[in-house]
């Protein structure tokens, strides 16, 4: 790897920490336990706009 690879990994999780510090800030004010209620509680706004969308998130949370 070079120098460049190992910025933009380092970037890239440094947008993933950021990510799931926002998830967590809105579950703890929401009182939200767990993905799983997380995943019940948007599947379905998904599914209003695009059963397809659903189906991809389902898969990766089930």
């Amino acid at each position: 790897m070079e120098k460049e690879d190992i910025i933009s990994i380092a970037e890239g999780l440094k947008m993933i920490e950021d990510g799931v510090e926002k998830i967590q800030g809105v579950m703890r004010e929401r009182k939200i336990k767990s993905i799983a209620d997380v995943a019940a509680e948007l599947i379905p706004i998904f599914k209003e706009y695009d059963d397809s969308l659903t189906d991809s998130i389902i898969k990766r949370l089930g």
